[in-house]
């Protein structure tokens, strides 16, 4: 089953002109559409699968929906996918061989899903490979409705962002796990995503996170599907002294209706335009 957080849709667009990034994740998926004519975002939508992540496979959920959505069956100038997925190994240039992407994946990250295909991002600002395990069966989906679409990790695309001066903590929450990303000095030391249940399982992630780096009070944005007024944004505020809500990417518009809700809420799908 699927559960629908949030929809923010026009009447209708000209997809032709517009460009869709979608992401998927065990836990479910979003989609934001682009007029890239008027360099403006004119809809967003959230989407929970009711079972948590690793529950089971999704596929069918997801086709069913591609299907059933109108605004996402149009010919788009650009199809962006960014699959939030654990199991991701980045590899230094000077250690890569694409021979050994099964080997390393199934090493990390175990082999118990060793049919499913690996896929490669090529990082060149960090001089990384990103290789990556995405199920058969949602890739299947993926490549049947969208041939064309360009396939990103989600640590790639946080990668290929212009890099933070100094110090900063990037949380991205879901509804059961956190993606975490350190930088340091103006160099990311770290990116890992990790299930959570409670709060204290959230601070336990960030303050060892920060004690391993030996960083300390460290500014910290976080992004995702929390609420500012929630008790764990304010278990949060209690051990970081610097805590902000990430806002909308600079450079791009947006609709008004989307500017009324909380940036925080698609700011870091947003930021994957433009999916190179």
């Amino acid at each position: 089953m699927l559960k629908r957080v949030l929809e923010i849709l026009p009447a209708d667009i000209d997809a032709q002109k517009c460009i869709l990034v979608l992401e998927i994740s065990d836990e479910g998926f979003s989609y934001a559409i682009k007029d890239d004519d008027e360099n403006t975002y004119v809809a967003v939508a959230v989407f929970h699968f009711d079972k948590g992540p690793g529950a089971g496979d999704h596929s069918m959920i997801l086709q069913n929906e591609l299907e059933r959505e109108s605004l996402l069956s149009g010919n788009f100038k650009k199809v962006c996918i960014m699959y939030s997925v654990p199991e991701s190994v980045l590899i230094p240039f000077s250690f890569y061989n694409s021979r050994e992407n099964t080997n390393v994946v199934n090493l990390i990250h175990g082999d118990l899903q060793c049919n499913d295909p690996v896929l490669t991002d090529v990082i060149t600002e960090t001089g990384t490979y990103n290789t990556y395990r995405v199920s058969s069966r949602v890739l299947d989906v993926i490549r049947s409705t969208f041939p064309d679409a360009v396939n990103r990790h989600q640590y790639s695309v946080l990668l290929n962002q212009v890099p933070v001066e100094g110090n900063i903590l990037l949380i991205i929450f879901y509804s059961k796990k956190v993606v975490v990303m350190l930088h340091k000095n103006g160099s990311t030391q770290f990116i890992n995503t990790f299930p959570y249940e409670t709060a204290d399982d959230v601070l336990y992630i960030l303050l060892n996170t920060c004690k391993q780096f030996d960083v300390e009070n460290i500014p910290v944005e976080i992004s995702g599907m929390i609420e500012k007024t929630s008790a764990l944004s304010k278990e949060i505020f209690k051990y970081f002294s610097s805590v902000s809500f990430a806002g909308l990417p600079s450079g791009i518009n947006y609709s008004e209706e989307i500017t009324n809700h909380p940036s925080h809420y698609f700011s870091y799908i947003f930021a994957v335009d433009p999916c190179e």
